[in-house]
């Protein structure tokens, strides 16, 4: 509008709009008349959270979580709930940001962050103090927001950064493929294609595992050398061949160390157990427990089969939904 009203006095300031939500939140929004809006939100429990977004869109979202709001999450094992609602955007520069603060000793926490527009390839990517920016690999897209692990405070920007490969678009693991695509877990192999039925290498698991960890896998005399010496130093494979395919028992077993050995009981119920290497039969005990591995019908656990990349791809993608 243009300049001060006449007679002196000061123009209507913006009214807020009030609405509790159903779970008891408090919700309060004012608008500008350029549009810029701020909203604060307050839970029954204590948090806060204020969403500002200025003339251009751009937003800055804030959340103080409350002791108590983590201490009902913890006993219900469930994350904690940020009261600010965000939409992701394409482009880290013009993506929402979000800055957690838990009480003081909350230690590691599970945080959901809602945001409008959620899909499998959206991301958290944490910003460093010194400005520097990182995708928080295991952040989780959940059916309203995305979900991560927080130690005290951090700073998030929220990001679509979804690949939109041409060979995944009516492929069953789509989802799965974008999810870790989006992580930078894995790369596409130029023309805009994933190669979903490719083969992975050895060399390739060990990479994407140490990825995962945060390891620099840059550098090295072959692509694969410095993911497979990180593998080998950490017991996730013995190093050899990196770059035969890698088998579907294998496989299970790279993952299964890599999440820490986690003790198994049971038996291996498909058809073909007998045909499953000594090795590897807590390994992929484990992974058709968590869901990770599914056989390959007739009941079929198909151990020595080459796993394809979209089939490493989804049993990444179930391994980090399930770890998380």
């Amino acid at each position: 509008g243009g300049g001060s009203t006449g007679g002196g006095s000061a123009a209507t300031p913006a009214k807020p709009e009030t609405s509790t939500k159903p779970d008891g939140t408090k919700v309060e929004t004012t608008t500008k008349p350029d549009g810029s809006s701020v909203t604060e939100s307050k839970t029954p429990d204590g948090s806060t959270g204020t969403v500002k977004t200025d003339k251009n869109g751009q937003t800055t979202a804030e959340t103080k979580l409350s002791a108590k709001a983590l201490e009902d999450a913890k006993k219900n094992g469930e994350a904690v709930k940020a009261p600010v609602e965000v939409e992701a955007s394409r482009n880290s520069s013009t993506a929402p940001t979000v800055s957690i603060e838990l009480p003081k000793g909350a230690g590691e926490t599970k945080v959901e962050i809602p945001v409008s527009n959620v899909k499998p390839g959206t991301v958290a990517v944490i910003v460093h103090p010194d400005g520097t920016e990182e995708i928080v690999k295991s952040s989780l897209p959940t059916e309203n927001g995305i979900r991560l692990t927080v130690d005290g405070s951090a700073t998030v920007k929220i990001v679509d950064n979804s690949k939109p490969f041409a060979d995944t678009q009516n492929h069953w693991a789509r989802d799965e493929v974008s999810f870790v695509a989006a992580r930078e877990l894995f790369n596409g192999i130029g023309n805009n294609l994933f190669g979903v039925s490719g083969e992975m290498t050895r060399g390739m698991v060990n990479t994407v595992l140490a990825r995962l960890a945060g390891a620099n896998t840059e550098g090295g005399a072959k692509w694969y050398d410095k993911g497979t010496e990180w593998a080998v130093q950490r017991g996730i494979s013995d190093g050899t061949n990196p770059t035969a395919p890698v088998t579907r028992e294998q496989l299970a077993a790279m993952l299964y160390r890599f999440a820490g050995a986690p003790a198994v009981s049971g038996a291996l119920n498909f058809n073909d157990a007998n045909a499953v290497s000594e090795y590897a039969r807590s390994a992929l005990l484990w992974a058709t427990q968590n869901g990770i591995l599914n056989g390959v019908g007739g009941n079929l656990a198909a151990p020595a089969a080459l796993a394809e990349r979209a089939q490493v791809a989804a049993m990444l993608a179930r391994y980090l939904r399930s770890a998380g």
